[in-house]
Parts: C-alpha cells; sequence; structure tokens
C-alpha cells in the first residue's frame, strides 16, 4: 500500500533532497493521517459512549488530538518549503520543529482531559456494555494505526522528517493504548470489578509520556543538538581526503531544519603551497560538499608549517604534552615565534563541549609542562571548545 502510495502519488519520489518533493510526501502523509484519525475519532466516540467506557471515550479524544497533530504538521510542511526571504536567509525549515511542539502540547492536553475523566469514573464507577461491534471496532483501530505506525516511520526515514518520525511513535502508542482499552472490554465481560477507570488512568499517564517525549525529540534541535557522530565522520573523511588538506579542526554544523544544513571548517595547508592553487582546491571542496551532503559549506584555510623538522617535533611534543592532561585534549593552529631570550610557542588547545575546566588554571598547567621540555618556551594559548 505505501510504495503504491509513493508511486501513483509523489512525481520524482527519488529525488528527496528536493523541497517540493518533501513537501508532496509530507502532504500526502498529513492528509491520510488525518483521514485515518477522524476515522477512528468518531467510531470509538460513537461505541464509548453507547458502552458508557470512558478509557474508550479517551482513546476517542486522543485519536482527534492526533488529527489536530496531523493537521500541524500539514502546514507545517507547506511553510517550511518556503524559500529564503531578507527576513529569513536560512529559510523556514525549522518551522517543522515548530509545529512538533505544537503536536506535544496537544498529546498533553488530552492526556490532561483523559486523566481527569479517569480520577472521576475510579470513584464514579459506571457498568461496561460489552458488544462484539465495539471490540470488532477496536481491533480495527489498531490495525489502522499499526499500518499508520509504518506507514509514518518509512517516510519519515526516507525524508528524514523529525516530525512524521514522531508522528509514527504516536501512532505505536496509540497501538498500545488501544490495545489496553480493548483489555479492559473483555475483562468487563467476565469480571464486574470497575477495572474501565484505572486502565484509562494508565493510559492518560502514557499519553502524557509520549507528549513530553514528542516535546523533547523538537525542543533539542531548536536548542542546537549535537550533529551525527556519523555525519561528522563523513565530512571528515571527505576533506581530509583531499591531497592538499593536512588537518581539519573547528568543525561546526549549523541546523536550520530539514535540508538547510550549513556546515564551516577550518582546513590546514601547507604554508609552502602556491596561494591561488590552494585557494582553487578549497573552493572545489566546498562545491563538492554541496552536491554530495546539500549542504552550503564554508572553508577556512590554516597554513602551517610543514617543512621544518624542529617545528614538526616541537608541536608533537607540545601535543603529547596537552594530552597528558586530558586524552580527549587536541591542539591545531601551532606555530612558533623564536626570539633572542625565549621562544614562543602559539597554538590553540580544543575541549570537549562539556568539559568546564578552568581555562587560566589549564594554560598555566600546560606552560608548565612545555617549561620542563625547555625553560625558554613561553605559550600563547587560546582555548577553545569542540562544538560536534
Amino acid at each position: 500500500m505505501t510504495n503504491f502510495l509513493i508511486k501513483h502519488l509523489i512525481k520524482n519520489a527519488d529525488d528527496v533532497k528536493n523541497d517540493q518533493v518533501r513537501e508532496a510526501y509530507g502532504t500526502l502523509t498529513s492528509l491520510i493521517s488525518i483521514l485515518c484519525n477522524a476515522v477512528l475519532c468518531v467510531f470509538k466516540m460513537l461505541v464509548g459512549i453507547l458502552s458508557h467506557s470512558v478509557s474508550i471515550q479517551a482513546d476517542a479524544l486522543n485519536n482527534l488530538s492526533d488529527a489536530g497533530s496531523n493537521v500541524a504538521t500539514l502546514f507545517g510542511f507547506k511553510l517550511a518549503g518556503k524559500h529564503p526571504d531578507s527576513d529569513h536567509p536560512y529559510g523556514h525549515g525549522r518551522i517543522e520543529y515548530i509545529t512538533g511542539m505544537i503536536i506535544a502540547f496537544l498529546i498533553i492536553l488530552v492526556a490532561l482531559s483523559s486523566f481527569k475523566e479517569s480520577v472521576t469514573k475510579i470513584f464514579h464507577p459506571e457498568a461496561i456494555s460489552f458488544s462484539y461491534v465495539t471490540l470488532g471496532v477496536l481491533l480495527f483501530s489498531i490495525a489502522v494505526k499499526l499500518w499508520m505506525g509504518y506507514f509514518n516511520r518509512k517516510i519519515g526515514d526516507k525524508i528524514d522528517s523529525s516530525s512524521l518520525k514522531a508522528a509514527s511513535q504516536d501512532s505505536l502508542n496509540d497501538v498500545i493504548s488501544t490495545s489496553a482499552t480493548l483489555f479492559s472490554l473483555v475483562f468487563a465481560k467476565f469480571n464486574s470489578f470497575p477495572i474501565d477507570g484505572y486502565i484509562g488512568f494508565f493510559v492518560s499517564i502514557f499519553v502524557f509520556k509520549a507528549g513530553l517525549d514528542v516535546f523533547s525529540d523538537t525542543v533539542t534541535p531548536l536548542l542546537g543538538k549535537a550533529p551525527d557522530p556519523a555525519f561528522v565522520n563523513a565530512i571528515h573523511e571527505f576533506v581530509m581526503s583531499h591531497e592538499s588538506v593536512i588537518g581539519v579542526h573547528d568543525l561546526m554544523v549549523h541546523d536550520y531544519g530539514p535540508s538547510r544544513c550549513f556546515i564551516t571548517l577550518h582546513a590546514e595547508v601547507s604554508s609552502d603551497a602556491d596561494l591561488l592553487a590552494i585557494h582553487d582546491e578549497i573552493d572545489q571542496i566546498e562545491r563538492e560538499m554541496l552536491e554530495k551532503f546539500h549542504a552550503l559549506t564554508t572553508i577556512h584555510m590554516d597554513p602551517i608549517v610543514t617543512n621544518d623538522p624542529f617545528t614538526n617535533e616541537l608541536r608533537e611534543k607540545t601535543a603529547s604534552c596537552v594530552k597528558e592532561i586530558n586524552e580527549n585534549y587536541s591542539i591545531h593552529d601551532f606555530r612558533i615565534v623564536p626570539g633572542p631570550t625565549h621562544t614562543n610557542l602559539i597554538f590553540d588547545v580544543v575541549l570537549p563541549a562539556d568539559d568546564y575546566r578552568d581555562e587560566i588554571a589549564l594554560k598555566k598547567v600546560i606552560d608548565e609542562k612545555i617549561k620542563q621540555i625547555n625553560p625558554k618556551y613561553y605559550t600563547v594559548i587560546n582555548v577553545d571548545h569542540s562544538y560536534i
């Protein structure tokens, strides 16, 4: 079914990096999800009212909130696909994350409403009327939600959409909550204990947690989530595969939403190389990065001395001194400025993002280690933090 829909309703389906194709996927998935959730909501609400089951009614409201979430996702894809303008030069891709937050709030709101109704039902229980029609509706709902979970996950993975992946997980959560409601209905046929309110209570807590998870998944990229290590490694390996590049540092990945990625990095090159030739190669790497990673890339050239044995040896010794303090530390932009009374060792030290070590104390420790090599060595250190 999924492949059939994609084949007949999405043009150029394999070109998922194209904004129009991506929007078409999002529109198709949202419309189908809205239809499915609306149908399920109507059937469940009718059955819930007729059977006096608050857990089934709570499940129906959950489907209603899901439909509202799908509407928000639909508008999110439409707005996120807008071209950059003077006020938003990086595009509108982050709107998709904002719609994810709206989805999360709707889920949490429904969970709180269901919680209230379930508590009332616990203290003032009503008998549940079992019927095979009700049983059939719930089984049908589970089957539909299983398919929706698969459908949203497949499309979400294909176009790398966090909102569709969240919708997929939400559908699977609904399978669990509806299964709990089904258990409540079957239990009522063979036992008079008013379990319905308790089942509704736990379902509402489960839905509430799902809302918090969706909220966390959408807020994280807005706050500045670290890039995927595999993506970082791929960038590093690709840039280093070019003959003129000796090293890479100060790599930063900026996420402005799906298909809105910007990369900046420093590439170390030999100070003896032809400046115009190196500049031309750096420009070529930037163009290749756009084609390979679909990311606008800015590369800063850092010339370093490579043919002086003394400088190379001192660089290695300095790096070893820094590694002795913490194996996760590294150095770059190393150069020396010799003088008649002392020699300055100028370099940057890179610390992990979560390392809050006192910079002044760190510089002092490094300087003491360097002076053990030669008392006439003085350090000029700049402390950086990694953004990957």
